[in-house]
């Protein structure tokens, strides 16, 4: 556990916040909230090649994708539950064709939903703030030294305790942040805007 930890924060600490870091070093406040549009200067130019655009969009749909196999699996399995035949074999036609269709369906609906708020970056935001970041950062040092206790006076009690309370303060704190910008986005808000 110790060293899955370990390769956790290496991997969050050398490509999410050395990205972040060094973009809101170089443009501060002025970044847009969708990084591509960061490479569209004011005459709507690209500052970029085409197939940068292509590329970055085609690795979109691939992480989504991923995304999309793993959160929407409880979905998927009560759907299964609901339209499949257990008596039938998993790649019989009578499984497939409603697993295909169930999957498409929820998926639609999601993006459906997604694409009503303008304003889904800040959902974004909220559900990690609540969801992700304890679960990713707080938890798992909580976790540690709740089941292996190492000892008060260890520098990994103090730097496991110092994690939890640093990520825990940045939780509420952007949870404030992002419900705050909700509210704010809401009061402008049209339904299936064009951000």
């Amino acid at each position: 556990m110790f060293k899955g930890l370990c390769v956790c924060y290496t991997v969050i600490t050398t490509t999410f916040f050395s990205v972040s870091v060094s973009g809101y070093w170089a443009f501060g406040n002025e970044s847009a909230g969708l990084i591509l549009s960061n490479f569209i200067d004011h005459d709507n130019n690209p500052l970029v090649p085409k197939w940068f655009f292509i590329m970055i969009n085609i690795l979109t749909i691939l992480q989504l994708s991923a995304v999309a196999t793993v959160y929407l699996q409880p979905t998927n399995e009560i759907l299964e539950r609901a339209f499949a035949d257990p008596t039938r074999s998993e790649f019989a036609a009578r499984n497939v064709i409603p697993r295909v269709i169930s999957r498409s369906v929820s998926v639609i609906l999601a993006t459906t939903i997604a694409a009503m708020l303008p304003f889904f970056g800040d959902i974004n935001a909220m559900i990690g703030a609540f969801g992700f970041l304890p679960v990713d950062f707080v938890l798992p040092v909580v976790l540690y030294n709740l089941t292996f206790k190492p000892s008060k006076r260890s520098p990994l009690f103090w730097l496991n305790s110092s994690i939890a309370v640093i990520f825990s303060m940045v939780g509420v704190s952007a949870a404030v942040a992002s419900v705050r910008q909700i509210s704010l986005d809401a009061k402008t808000y049209k339904l299936f805007a064009n951000v």
